[in-house]
């Protein structure tokens, strides 16, 4: 047995440290590990990628909390801190190098609040010492449990129970040689011996002389007998703060605020305890002030010294100029966070007057608060004078009114909740969690989610019934549910709904719909059905398939990180049970509700809320409306056919041909008057079973619907169904023919993508791979872990001419193909599933 040398031994833990690291943050593969192995021969990372890969480490992946949560809500920069936040990029980057390496170690860092974060997110504990309070403050606040943060001061000799305890300590700096020896050899003192410090440092151009800074830091380091590493360079990238920004534009430097500086990475292994030689200074301390909620936004400053000057206030106009700590400015002891500079004379006031910003009060509330303090009415016009010149120089409370025009977000629920009635839905809890924007309450939301997504768009080419081309202005689903949207929100707005949640669920609602209307929904379902799936396939379930699991936008989003759109459970219902019938047989809201995989999150089998019922009532009525529209255009419905039915001869509908009419025309003038009437109706009858429930829970358990037409009505629109939808319409040769080609089309992609799941969209295959671990792919485990495809479905591919393929293909086959399959075809619309068809089977 060979005997292995130190070096081959620290290589070893190394690269075996590096391999286990990469299992808990999710990679799997050999071929996705290698590349991040640093360069480590395939043949080493291979044998311990064996040896390893059956360990169970656990999955570190991180939370969204040091961007949606920390990052994102930061202070205001302040610029005498010299505050530059990492860029997430740097951010992330850095983290996984420091988790490759210290994963098991004790880690602390020094003014990279950012780096920090990242870190925690992972679960890490880490410990952060920063000047600024208000920087600790939320850190404390958003990663208790995990890590933990104090107020230190560099110049501040006691580190106090930290000494010697870290193995790994990040350090940024500000850009000046006293800073850097500051930082160092408080990087030292957290140390135990051998610990690594990974340092920011300007990169060779930044100033004159900065080479030679450098050279003097290294070498300083080296006799204190601190081991150098590595010095890699533009490692780190920076946000540009806004400060900085506005520095640049006072000095008439115009830049696009994007990352412009990098840093250098100086790697250091720490031995002994020996730090640097640097000149200590007092530094005065610093308060600062922001109103509530506001701090992300602007900050003010105040250092505890007065300023001799004949003015209670003085602005310096250099501060704003300044650049840089070398600048030659007049010294300010009052500033913000947009560069603005100041020099006061009597601090203690000044103190008292920002506090009283800061706590809500406006500038007339806080001149008399000062004055009353003062109990001296001869200096109340002195007082007021000096926070007015304050306020001219500042903008301080202009910036912030006190009868905003704008709402708040609670503001907005509560004039929403003023409107509604005791009738209306109130939203549940999202199943991902979620945080108020500040300016939209839940059910908006939804409705925003649902109008930016992907499947929302597409149902303006996901047509409506017809799978004609003969007519481009046959109804398609964008349209039909905008139709809904209309008519729901008028019967919503008759028993003070909820409107917002009408218009999502009504946009929603269709969600799920396949290319080809009810034709590529059935030959979905009959497949699903011979393979032995109970419930089949349903455009109602699919919907909220699409809404909880399938839409990606959120999978990498830095607000939130999640499957699916993470809508309310209320619009989620509107999707599930809209059908036309509650019971009975096929597509029934029971039937549906017996197989749906959304039990758990949506709790309620009975009927929807109030809302829901009236978008199931709107979608009846625009289906009726379009459908007859578009069977008179395509001449398959005729005069007589309309005047064969109850509904069409009902005041104040009047169907009378006028001598040169069409019936096309004549139905566009009718519309109107027979959406009055099932209106008039359905809010009629509404009322009258409303007024029976003694409150909102009895609504689920009614045992009928709540809002919908009266019997009478339900009946004129059910003799309309048989004679004129049914035998008018889907017993039309053309819609039977068109129907027969789009079953086909569907049927066969369907089995295609099954047997070659390379075919589909590779940007949808990556987005779909996420819910392969998900309860939705568990749904279809749970019922067949494998699927066999039988061989006369096949016929349509000549499969038996195929190279390399064999009969046994088509048995074990993972359920996940077909899932797949199953959802991208569905996600198709019916231009583009016509043009794949063209491509791989015409």
């Amino acid at each position: 047995m060979t005997t292995r040398t130190h070096q081959e031994q620290v290589w070893e833990t190394n690269l075996r440290i590096k391999i286990k690291n990469l299992f808990k943050r999710g990679y799997k593969k050999f071929d996705e590990i290698l590349p991040l192995c640093d360069g480590a021969q395939p043949k080493d990372a291979f044998r311990i990628f064996n040896e390893l890969k059956e360990t169970n480490f656990g999955t570190s992946t991180n939370s969204l909390d040091y961007k949606s949560k920390f990052f994102f809500k930061l202070p205001a920069a302040n610029p005498k801190f010299f505050q530059w936040w990492y860029t997430l990029e740097s951010q992330e980057l850095m983290t996984t190098r420091i988790l490759d390496i210290h994963n098991d170690h004790d880690i602390a860092c020094i003014g990279t609040p950012t780096l920090a974060a990242t870190i925690s997110s992972y679960n890490k504990e880490v410990t952060l010492l920063d000047i600024d309070e208000d920087v600790v403050s939320l850190f404390n606040k958003v990663f208790t449990g995990i890590s933990n943060a104090e107020v230190h001061d560099v110049n501040v000799g006691n580190i106090g129970l930290h000494g010697k305890k870290y193995d790994c300590i990040t350090i940024d700096p500000p850009w000046y040689p006293s800073e850097f020896k500051k930082f160092i050899s408080r990087a030292i003192q957290l140390s135990k011996d051998g610990a690594t410090i990974y340092c920011s440092i300007p990169q060779n151009l930044t100033r004159p002389g900065i080479r030679e800074e450098r050279a003097e830091l290294i070498s300083s380091l080296q006799k204190c007998g601190h081991d150098i590493l590595y010095i890699e360079p533009s490692v780190m990238k920076y946000i540009v703060p806004y400060f900085e920004e506005e520095a640049l534009k006072n000095s008439g430097i115009e830049t696009k605020n994007q990352p412009w500086r990098s840093s250098d990475l100086l790697v250091i292994k720490v031995n002994g305890t020996k730090t640097l030689s640097f000149e200590s200074e007092v530094i005065n301390k610093v308060r600062s002030f922001s109103r509530v909620g506001n701090n992300h936004v602007f900050r003010v400053f105040i250092e505890e010294n007065n300023v001799e000057s004949s003015f209670p206030i003085r602005r310096v106009d250099d501060f704003s100029k300044s650049i840089s700590n070398r600048d030659n400015v007049e010294k300010v002891n009052l500033w913000t966070s947009e560069k603005q500079g100041f020099q006061v004379n009597d601090i203690v006031f000044f103190n008292e007057v920002i506090q009283l910003w800061s706590d809500g009060n406006n500038i007339e509330e806080t001149i008399k608060i000062i004055g009353e303090r003062n109990n001296d009415k001869a200096n109340v016009n002195s007082i007021k004078q000096i926070i007015e010149q304050l306020e001219e120089y500042t903008g301080f409370w202009a910036m912030t009114p006190e009868s905003p025009v704008r709402r708040t977000s609670e503001e907005i629920k509560k004039k929403n909740d003023a409107l509604s009635s005791e009738w209306a839905a109130k939203a549940s809890e999202r199943e991902h969690g979620s945080r108020s924007d500040g300016f939209r309450i839940e059910f908006q939301r939804d409705r925003d989610r649902i109008i930016w997504s992907n499947g929302f768009r597409k149902l303006a080419d996901k047509t409506q019934l017809f799978p004609l081309e003969e007519d481009e202005h046959l109804r398609q689903r964008l349209a039909h549910s905008i139709e809904v949207m209309q008519l729901a929100s008028t019967i919503g707005a008759a028993f003070g709904l909820d409107k917002n949640l009408i218009e999502a669920g009504s946009l929603a609602h269709d969600i799920g719909h396949t290319p080809f209307g009810h034709a590529g929904e059935h030959a979905i379902d009959q497949m699903f059905r011979k393979l032995g799936f109970k419930g089949g396939f349903n455009h109602y379930e699919h919907g909220v398939d699409v809404v909880r699991f399938l839409e990606g936008s959120y999978q990498y989003s830095v607000i939130e990180l999640h499957n699916g759109l993470n809508l309310t459970p209320e619009v989620c219902d509107c999707i599930l049970k809209h059908t036309y019938c509650h019971n009975g047989d096929g597509p029934s809201q029971e039937n549906i509700w017996k197989h749906t995989k959304h039990q758990k999150y949506l709790k309620c089998g009975g009927y929807s809320h109030l809302e829901g019922q009236a978008v199931r009532a709107a979608d009846k009525i625009s289906y009726l409306l379009s459908d007859i529209e578009d069977g008179i255009k395509l001449g398959a419905i005729q005069l007589h056919d309309l005047l064969g039915s109850r509904l069409f001869h009902r005041a104040p509908i009047d169907f009378r041909m006028r001598s040169g009419e069409n019936l096309y025309g004549k139905f566009i003038e009718q519309r109107g008057a027979i959406i009055k009437l099932l209106m008039e109706d359905i809010i009629l009858e509404s009322t009258k079973r409303i007024s029976k429930l003694k409150s909102r829970a009895d609504v689920f358990n009614a045992g009928h619907y709540c809002v919908f037409h009266s019997e009478q009505i339900d009946n004129d629109m059910g003799e309309i169904w048989g004679k004129i939808q049914v035998n008018k319409l889907h017993l039309d040769p053309r819609v039977l023919s068109a129907n027969m080609k789009a079953s086909k089309m569907v049927s066969e992609l369907l089995l295609l993508f099954t047997l070659f799941p390379e075919h589909i969209n590779t940007q949808f295959r990556m987005e779909h791979e996420r819910l392969n671990s998900t309860e939705y792919l568990k749904y279809y485990r749970d019922q067949h872990k494998t699927i066999e495809i039988p061989y006369e479905l096949l016929k349509f591919l000549p499969l038996d001419m195929m190279i390399g393929f064999h009969p046994g293909n088509t048995k074990y086959i993972d359920v996940y193909q077909l899932i797949l399959a199953k959802d991208y075809v569905a996600s198709l619309t019916d231009k583009k599933l016509k043009r794949v068809y063209k491509e791989l089977l015409d």
